[in-house]
């Protein structure tokens, strides 16, 4: 009669084994996104031209690694110093996570603060204060604004996506947003601000549950969308159209003077003309077709600096199209337009919501 046969039982190495094989093919069925390859790469492009215009120097961006990682794995190898800012994704009703290493957190306050960008530049690990983490919410927000421009670039069906900062932390277990065994997204992009040596990590995470709602277009192929592409030279077009001088004329009054008269001019003749506080100045508008729009205004003073106040609604009528256009397109006033209001404006007049925008340093901290 045959021995029974005995199969010895595994020993925790052969478990462990099999533990890391199977979520090795987890994760091997998270396979490549071709999509996510595409919204990177708009984000790298958005964020450089947004940095470039808020810091007033050049940035160079490129994403450093792209990989699909266990939230626990990421969290235990995290960079000290560093800032975590926990987003949120409304339309997708879940959160992610932007981490800020301490080198582009120093050169963000430094900038912001109104630093010289020639200067050297070697930060030194510290705790992150007040200070920091208000211009870094606006750094992620930035961020973040372009990210969800970039998912709507990339595949229009995904439509609109709201992300907005909710908090900072600088303790990785109050900045938990997911189960530590839960695949995510990571981006790693590396930024270099400047000439001096400015430069530092940007990690962008985003849980596989957040993208459940547009996961049926991350696993397609990327097909060029016509329509995507101009919409983004219309943007360029009408931010540059937006940003065109025009030649503006006042005319205080009009006067028909004979030529002997004007022959006998001297230095220090005076023209007396009609016109007193009360008359109307006109403002003629030239276009760059040559046709000319009328406004009209009253003449005035205004810290010391002669004014006009407007005071018919052609002006309103005159850019509304190219207001209406810039608003459909999601193009930004620029930081230069809004100082130019807020110079023309009355010292009692409340400041407009635009100037707290990230362009403007410190307004919005």
């Amino acid at each position: 009669m045959a021995e029974p046969h005995h199969t010895a039982p595994p020993s925790s190495e052969q478990n462990r084994k099999v533990i890391r094989g199977k979520i090795s093919k987890t994760i091997d069925r998270f396979e490549r996104y071709p999509l996510l390859d595409i919204v990177w790469d708009q984000l790298i492009r958005r964020l450089m031209q947004r940095l470039a215009h808020v810091y007033g120097v050049s940035v160079e961006e490129q994403v450093m690694s792209k990989d699909i990682l266990r939230f626990g794995q990421y969290m235990e190898d995290l960079p000290y110093p560093a800032l975590l800012c926990v987003f949120q994704a409304r339309e997708w009703h879940d959160l992610g996570l932007v981490v800020i290493d301490g080198g582009i957190a120093e050169a963000n306050l430094e900038f912001l603060l109104g630093g010289d960008a020639e200067a050297a530049f070697d930060p030194e690990p510290r705790n992150a204060t007040h200070l920091d983490k208000a211009l870094a919410r606006q750094l992620v927000n930035a961020v973040l604004a372009e990210l969800g421009e970039a998912f709507t670039g990339a595949r229009t069906e995904i439509g609109h996506v709201t992300m907005q900062c909710e908090r900072i932390e600088t303790s990785p277990q109050f900045a938990t947003i997911t189960r530590p065994q839960t695949p995510v997204f990571l981006a790693r992009i590396q930024v270099d601000i400047g000439e001096a040596g400015r430069s530092g990590q940007i990690d962008v995470l985003l849980p596989m549950p957040m993208l459940e709602p547009i996961r049926r277009y991350l696993t397609e192929a990327y097909r060029g969308d016509q329509k995507t592409n101009d919409l983004v030279w219309a943007r360029h077009i009408t931010t540059a159209l937006m940003a065109h001088p025009l030649p503006i004329d006042a005319e205080l009054e009009r006067l028909t003077v004979t030529l002997d008269r004007v022959m006998d001019w001297q230095v220090g003749d005076l023209l007396p003309l009609a016109a007193d506080a009360n008359t109307p100045v006109e403002l003629h508008i030239r276009d760059v077709g040559g046709h000319t729009t009328v406004l009209s205004g009253k003449l005035g003073a205004l810290r010391g600096n002669k004014a006009i106040k407007l005071l018919s609604d052609t002006a309103q009528a005159f850019g509304q199209p190219f207001g209406a256009l810039a608003e459909d397109l999601g193009v930004e006033m620029t930081a230069s337009d809004v100082e130019e209001r807020a110079e023309a404006r009355p010292a009692n007049t409340q400041a407009p919501d635009d100037m707290a925008d990230f362009g403007l340093g410190l307004a919005g901290a």
